[in-house]
């Protein structure tokens, strides 16, 4: 999503009015700032294959080859000037937890071949993107502390020492790049296969920070961070991936700048509701490579386009088909990763 850089008196201001209802809110509500407790199932839209809490008690495993950790982009309707008690979706109120099932049922129906964990957080609103830097930041560490709460409590009770990918889009690639930089440890690390952070963005002082926790990656095989976000032209790279300096093309998952023919791309995913299934479906276009941005000049601008948006998300930009558009080719290249990591890791499957 994005990050404002405006550092004006006016923003100080706004930062200084925001705190003061920040306290106001707490008292208004404070389930909001509680920490979240994961071992309750309502916070979980997905737990592998469980069923039910028994299966838990008996000690039942998922048997796939790998798990996924899941976290869902904004997708909160919530309004500020409607709901002035909080900038985060409240997840103790089924209607809110609702908003975020039919992404998390697409993303589940797609990456069907692994064990899908996905938790509910309290995301950030979208109005809080457009806060100053200082406000978004301290708005971002409610949603970052219950996706890291959310996957130490994966970790300690359901991983069972099985490889994982993590997995997200837009606010969700934010939070797990937050985990990357500074929830994992380094046993952790050793089970990712792969953390697919779609539709967001990695600066390169994050890089140079946080150099063993952000290893993007340069091939289709090797583990660490894959990043991507997508353009019909060059026009239309918008505030969420400016600066990006680990993009890869998600049709080679290299940073090679050549354009790449269209049979390169595996086809986007789409549900069809006769089958009530996900498929993949053919979405030919070439890619290249510029800025870190995936440009396909063969698709439509007007594809995803929300004049609402259009500030952030210019025509032509593809940030809300990020997640799916490249479908085919995620779900090939996971497979493709997962058995370098058993070359590499033999032990763990």
């Amino acid at each position: 999503m994005i990050t404002p850089r405006s550092y004006t008196i006016r923003s100080v201001i706004l930062s200084i009015l925001f705190f003061l209802v920040l306290i106001s809110c707490q008292t208004k509500s404070t389930s909001k700032w509680e920490t979240i407790d994961y071992s309750d199932t309502i916070y979980w839209y997905s737990r592998g294959h469980f069923s039910s809490p028994f299966d838990e008690e008996l000690g039942e495993r998922p048997d796939k080859p790998a798990d996924i950790f899941y976290v869902y982009p904004t997708v909160s309707t919530i309004s500020f000037a409607d709901n002035d008690s909080s900038w985060f979706a409240d997840i103790t109120v089924a209607e809110v937890r609702e908003e975020a099932n039919g992404n998390q049922r697409f993303n589940k129906m797609l990456y069907g071949e692994y064990n899908f964990y996905a938790p509910y957080y309290r995301q950030m609103i979208f109005e809080a993107y457009s806060q100053p830097t200082p406000v978004l930041d301290s708005l971002a560490q409610i949603a970052a502390k219950d996706v890291n709460d959310a996957f130490q409590y994966y970790m300690e009770h359901y991983n069972h020492g099985r490889p994982f990918f993590l997995m997200g889009h837009s606010q969700g690639s934010q939070m797990l790049i937050e985990l990357l930089k500074k929830g994992m440890t380094e046993e952790q690390r050793k089970l990712m296969v792969a953390a697919y952070c779609i539709g967001y963005h990695v600066s390169a002082e994050e890089l140079a920070k946080y150099p063993e926790a952000l290893k993007p990656t340069t091939d289709s095989l090797m583990q660490g961070l894959v990043v991507f976000n997508s353009v019909t032209d060059t026009t239309a790279i918008g505030m969420v991936s400016r600066g990006d300096v680990v993009g890869v093309n998600p049709t080679t998952w290299t940073m090679a700048a050549d354009t790449v023919p269209a049979e390169f791309h595996l086809g986007m995913a789409k549900y069809t509701e006769s089958r009530d299934s996900v498929l993949i479906v053919p979405c030919p276009t070439r890619t290249y490579l510029y800025k870190h941005n995936t440009v396909c000049p063969d698709l439509d601008p007007e594809m995803v386009f929300i004049p609402a948006y259009e500030q952030m998300f210019p025509k032509g930009n593809l940030h809300f088909a990020d997640s799916w558009l490249f479908g085919g080719n995620v779900v090939e290249n996971m497979r493709c990763r997962l058995e370098a990591f058993y070359r590499i890791q033999p032990s763990t499957r």
